[in-house]
């Protein structure tokens, strides 16, 4: 038996030493211990640091096998990160073997107590526990904890042959050299922890990323595949997608898999057993995989399987299967990075699906025989202007996006005052229209044109957009007019009319069921991913690994939040050609503000004092909306449970300002500026303020896009205040 026998309790005994003896392990062994000490804090790896007490406490302890273990993350599992013997008594030690429990043997006991142990025998120790593989033999044993904090982070033995071979020195000595070993080990796991939070925040980045180029289903997928490995260590992964008529699941994209025999589509029967999960990541154990047929398994060794199901609107359903490398499995963070990667294929997925709608529906704009149109509601900007638009529309239908130009533009002079005039007039009263005007035609004619106009309207009931069908009526105009030149043209003009009806009925059911369709879900939340990812990528280094994992949720979360902000195909086109710019509508802002306070869910039934004193101004009321909600979960999450919050608005020369005040710790005068920069944290957060550090900044810029500004300054009597100056 010898030190491999793990870690138990006992008395400490100490051997007498010469008066010589004392006088040689003072100077020398503190100096030995700084210089030990100073090494191990220079070291960021743990293996390192094992490798480095190992070797060195040889200067300091006489000792024949030495043993570092450190506490696993589930708080159970002693691992060996080092171990060392002189002798060949120790040459059968294997890492397998000196794995060990909290409480088992010599160093479990260690780490369960906390305490000290020395055995001048360890043969002589009821409960010690003898190493597979080792001689049992006479050692002398000692170990002491490792402490971080109020926490047995490991433990540090040492072994010796023969009885009673350590004293009291040694252990001090030891105990000494644990608590810098401690803080070292910890410091290096921290820092591993950071590099693994920073190296994943990058590879969901770069999925991200490259999701957002592609634009169809399959090139999603394979692109989703490529960044795979670099976020979970994977052997093989594969992307399926589920036939809605059959329920098989197709092989769309994969890597690692051998050509021959190939992945094959999976019959609904085979796969449903083994669907534990339809909306989060599962794993399936290797042994539960091999009860898969063999004709579906395109591996010889059956390892375990990490499954990410995806869903996507309206009723998209696929799975990316990621194959174990050999000999490993998949833990909880292999899990929560999954479930990142099904978030963000499967808004991916969504997102091209609807730029796949959005090119057939102008695919059927195309088709028809009559110019389709959307503008601006309140100045009537032209944003889309269909193919057809050259035939009839002469030199504003060159330009397919209309650019620079405003309906009404190309109705002939002596209609436009009135055409324009009918054309407000729906957007006041929130209903469609149709008009009747002449343009000029572009073979230098002139043309009648019928134009359909809808009004679109946002959740709020609002007027944003306007959308319409020209249809050329020229024909039936033409055929009235010869009605009224001669009665004997009266029949032919009939029928002409007759037919034009005809077609402006066909057209008209067209235009419903088209105006429809782009009425439906085509927006794209690749603008939310995007700036969630951006923040990830410029702040990624400096966040932990949970606050990564919760941006990444943030991604998907804020882009579902977004669906209800882009009201209408306009602010699609508008943010994907980067241009944002507010909807400005007269408000009365104290009525805005008292609603938002008694919708805002962050703040748990704090009460709230209002001092809302009557003002107006033209602006964005959603954005506006967006400043009051984070200054109130700004001060919700920085204060204590309790804390009194007043929310104020005045009118001020030139402007509004509003004011969210806190009876808080406040802001230091040094951070005033700082915390209005994205993923800025105050130091010494409480537990009660989680957060990631963006609200502020988004109230800065929402009030910069009004022309406004943003800052915070001192309460009257401590606190802080968070003022918003938007001009009228």
């Amino acid at each position: 038996m010898h030190g491999g026998m793990t870690v138990g309790t006992g008395q400490d005994q100490e051997r007498p030493r010469s008066p010589g003896q004392g006088a040689l392990r003072s100077l020398a062994e503190l100096d030995m211990l700084h210089s030990l000490a100073a090494k191990l804090n220079r070291l960021n790896d743990v293996r390192q640091i094992g490798e480095a007490i190992t070797g060195e406490l040889r200067t300091l302890i006489d000792y024949h096998n030495c043993r570092v273990h450190l506490l696993d993350r589930d708080g159970e599992t002693l691992v060996p990160v080092a171990f060392h013997g002189e002798l060949t008594e120790y040459e059968g030690e294997t890492f397998e073997g000196l794995i060990t429990k909290v409480g088992e043997g010599m160093t479990g006991r260690v780490a369960a107590t906390g305490e000290s142990f020395y055995a001048p025998n360890a043969r002589e120790v009821p409960w010690a526990l003898q190493i597979p593989g080792t001689p049992e033999i006479d050692e002398s044993f000692l170990a002491v904890p490792m402490r971080y904090g109020d926490r047995v982070i490991g433990v540090i033995s040492l072994s010796k042959l023969g009885v009673d071979r350590f004293d009291r020195e040694d252990m001090r000595v030891l105990e000494v050299l644990a608590s810098h070993a401690a803080i070292a080990f910890e410091n290096a796991r921290l820092l591993q922890r950071e590099r693994e939070a920073a190296e994943t925040a990058a590879a969901l980045l770069a999925l991200s990323q490259a999701l957002t180029r592609v634009h169809e289903q399959e090139g999603v997928l394979a692109a989703a595949l490529e960044e795979v490995p670099g976020i979970v260590a994977a052997s093989a992964v594969a992307a399926y997608v589920r036939d809605p008529a059959s329920g098989a699941f197709r092989p769309v994209a994969q890597r690692g898999f051998p050509p021959q025999p190939g992945l094959r589509e999976v019959p609904a029967a085979v796969a449903t057993p083994f669907l534990r999960a339809l909306d989060r990541p599962f794993v399936l154990p290797a042994e539960e995989a091999a009860r898969v047929p063999a004709e579906f398994a395109a591996l010889e060794q059956v390892r375990d399987i990490l499954v990410c199901p995806l869903r996507w609107e309206p009723d998209g359903f696929g799975a990316i299967v990621i194959v174990a490398p050999s000999g490993q499995g998949f833990d909880d963070r292999a899990l929560r990075l999954a479930g990142g990667i099904a978030d963000i294929t499967s808004l991916a997925l969504g997102n091209a699906r609807r730029f796949h709608e959005l090119e057939r529906f102008h695919e059927l704009v195309e088709t028809l025989d009559a110019v389709f149109w959307e503008a601006d509601a309140e100045d009537l900007g032209f944003t889309f202007l269909s193919g057809r638009a050259a035939g009839i529309l002469g030199g504003l239908g060159q330009d397919p996006a209309g650019a620079g130009r405003r309906w009404g533009d190309h109705v002939a002079p002596d209609d436009r005052e009135e055409a324009v005039e009918a054309c407000r007039a729906a957007v006041r009263e929130g209903r469609d229209t149709s008009i009747e005007y002449r343009v000029p035609g572009s073979a230098g004619q002139t043309l009648w044109v019928r134009d359909l106009v809808h009004v679109v309207t946002d959740a709020t009931g609002e007027v944003r957009q306007l959308r319409g069908l020209m249809v050329d009526i020229t024909e039936r105009k033409r055929a009235e007019q010869a009605l009224r030149r001669s009665e004997r043209q009266y029949s032919r003009a009939f029928r002409r009319e007759r037919e034009a009806a005809q077609r402006l009925r066909a057209l008209d059911e067209m235009k419903n069921t088209f105006l429809q369709a782009v009425s439906h879900d085509l927006r794209t939340p690749l603008t939310s991913i995007l700036g969630s990812a951006l923040t990830l990528e410029q702040n990624g280094r400096d966040l932990s690994s949970e606050d990564a994992l919760d941006l990444v949720r943030r991604i998907a979360a804020n882009a579902r939040k977004l669906e209800r902000l882009l009201g209408d195909l306009l602010d699609l086109d508008k943010l994907q050609r980067g241009i944002v710019a507010p909807q400005r509508r007269p408000s009365d802002l104290a009525e805005l503000v008292r609603q938002v306070v008694e919708d805002a869910e962050v703040l748990r039934g704090r009460a709230v004092e209002l001092d809302l004193r009557e003002a107006h101004a033209e602006v964005d009321p959603a954005k506006v909306e967006r400043i009051v909600e984070n200054l109130l979960a700004n001060a919700a999450r920085h204060t204590p449970p309790g804390t009194r919050i007043w929310v104020a608005t005045q009118p001020v020369p030139g402007g509004v300002e509003i004011a969210v005040e806190d009876e808080g710790p406040g802001v230091p005068a040094e951070l005033r500026d700082a915390v209005f920069q994205p993923f800025h944290q105050v130091p010494g957060k409480t537990d009660h303020s989680p957060g990631v550090g963006i609200g502020l900044s988004l109230v800065r810029r929402f009030a910069e896009l009004h022309g406004g500004r943003a800052w915070v300054e001192d309460r009257p009597g401590g606190g802080a205040s968070f003022r918003v100056f938007l001009p009228s």
